[in-house]
């Protein structure tokens, strides 16, 4: 314990020439003490974020100006920290530029968004964001952001399509782009060195050259810890494994969550056959993941995981079986003929109980993987669709307001309400339910043939149109995503609970099973393939 204290400090005092000496074994001893103490660096991180939300609360009393700035603060603290609060407070900060009438400010917190939505993998709407940025409006300041930002995208593109076709017009897309923010950075500076050791390696020289370079400056611990992974690439054996290390300890000293230095460390020892140190650190990359929440991070360690774990459980199979071999051997000698036979049935017993225990737990768990990714996949296009229709509703009734108001100025009580009148609660309605069923008839697509299985022919319950649902197939809908008592779907729904309870009851007396196996078969309607 003394040792793993003094090794600790003396990181704290001189961490670059500690990985350059310190053995890989000794840093993955102070890297994991690191990460059992690691509550105390979370503790100061929530601490400065509570004083901040404090403030935040007390600037919205203030002015739109104070509140801007105090949501600034609250989005650059969260954003190596966790995503969903990043995002809140890039959309926040969106939200203020509008009411302030600032393009300026509206472009850069486009940037803003973006950034965030990248962590997630979110290609699609970071471009989005990156298109909708008018780049004359921002300063050179912000400019370098903007094609950092496109670089960034294009590079972790292409290790997305990781193909022939696309990537290298992604790379190349990616380079052109670094070129610009480079052209944009002070010579000299931590930002023109380290986006200058990303561009593409130039002939006679290694890109580990500018790394090394960095190090002859004072960094921070956050700087060390980009100088080190990026090192790391262009290193093998147990100097990468150093260089790692001592990137996961700065990272759980800032409290930064969206870094992936465990999840590279523990690629890098599976890959050079630590099989229980790769897994023991994947694990802590996972909490790591799911603390930040960004589904792309989370994804990479849960692939990554998921084939360690998977080399682990055969290697001790194979340990397991050896040790059966080696046991019968010494018992074959030390056991008479008579009693071989015997044994080996014995055995043999105890081998085919533990196959079927295993069988049993595989059976189990397959079950609850399915359960896992079918809850996984309603989520996301729930989740996706219910953040797009919020999106749309509060501009909507942003521009109802403005409008509402203008009207109100003038004293148009006529006109403000024709323009009241104009808003169309049951067109709207029915729009949500016909996206409602789009989305749950392309996660279900033999639900309404699953359910009127249960009926008969003369009681089958039939859609007015194609790719839609009926009142009482939306009833079956919301009960299959799990949502089962009758007030919350006749919530959802803007029925009685009486209406409700009767299409429930009806249709349960009408089934050809009983009322108990009517919810357990709807229950069990699967969910579509996933074909990507």
């Amino acid at each position: 314990m003394s040792q793993c204290i003094s090794l600790i400090l003396i990181l704290l005092i001189f961490p670059f020439k500690v990985f350059s000496v310190t053995p890989a074994d000794s840093l993955l001893t102070v890297l994991k003490t690191e990460i059992a103490g690691k509550e105390r660096y979370d503790k100061k991180a929530e601490y400065k974020i509570s004083k901040l939300r404090k403030a935040y609360q007390l600037s919205k009393k203030l002015d739109r100006v104070q509140e801007y700035k105090a949501a600034v603060a609250l989005y650059e603290i969260f954003r190596d920290y966790q995503f969903d609060s990043t995002y809140l407070y890039a959309r926040k900060l969106m939200q203020l530029s509008i009411a302030m009438h600032d393009k300026k400010k509206l472009a850069e917190n486009r940037l803003r968004l973006g950034t965030t939505l990248i962590t997630a993998g979110m290609f699609k709407e970071t471009f989005d964001c990156l298109r909708e940025t008018n780049p004359r409006l921002l300063d050179s300041t912000v400019k370098k952001s903007y094609y950092i930002l496109y670089s960034w995208a294009y590079s972790d593109l292409a290790k997305y399509n990781d193909d022939k076709i696309y990537a290298p017009d992604d790379l190349r897309k990616k380079y052109l782009y670094l070129d610009s923010a480079i052209s944009l950075c002070e010579p000299g500076t931590f930002e023109h060195a380290i986006l200058e050791a990303q561009q593409q390696p130039k002939h006679g020289r290694n890109p580990s050259y500018y790394f090394l370079n960095l190090f002859k400056r004072k960094l921070s611990s956050h700087e060390e810890a980009m100088v080190v992974t990026g090192l790391s690439k262009y290193r093998r054996g147990q100097e990468k494994i150093r260089l790692l290390a001592t990137a996961a300890i700065n990272d759980l000293q800032t409290s930064t969550y969206r870094a992936l230095a465990l999840l590279n460390l523990g690629t890098a020892l599976y890959e050079q056959g630590q099989i229980d140190e790769a897994y023991f650190f994947l694990q802590q990359a996972l909490q790591q993941a799911n603390k930040f929440g960004g589904r792309m991070q989370r994804y990479q360690v849960t692939h990554m995981l998921s084939t360690v774990a998977a080399v682990r459980d055969r290697l001790a199979a194979e340990e397991r079986h050896l040790f059966l071999i080696y046991f019968s051997c010494i018992a074959g000698f030390a056991i008479i003929v008579t009693l071989l036979c015997f044994i080996v049935f014995i055995q043999l017993k105890k081998v085919r109980a533990a196959e079927q225990i295993i069988r049993e737990t595989n059976r189990v768990l397959a079950g609850k993987n399915q359960q896992l990714w079918e809850a996984g996949r309603i989520k996301e296009e729930y989740i996706g669709y219910f953040f797009s229709e919020l999106s749309r509703y509060i501009a909507k009734l942003d521009k109802l307001k403005i409008n509402a108001q203008r009207k109100a100025k003038s004293g148009s009580v006529d006109e403000l309400l024709r323009l009241l009148d104009q808003v169309d609660i049951p067109s709207e309605r029915h729009e949500f339910f016909a996206t409602f069923d789009r989305i749950f008839l392309k996660l279900f697509p033999d639900f309404v043939n699953s359910v009127n299985s249960m009926f008969g022919e003369e009681d089958r319950i039939r859609p007015k149109s194609t790719g839609a649902l009926n009142a009482q197939l939306r009833i079956f809908a919301l009960m299959r995503l799990g949502i089962n008592k009758n007030e919350m779907i006749a919530s959802i729904l803007q029925y009685t609970v009486n209406t409700v309870y009767t299409y429930r009851f009806r249709a349960k007396s009408k089934a050809l099973v009983t009322a108990d196996d009517f919810e357990q078969q709807i229950m069990s309607i699967e969910l579509a393939s996933n074909e990507e």
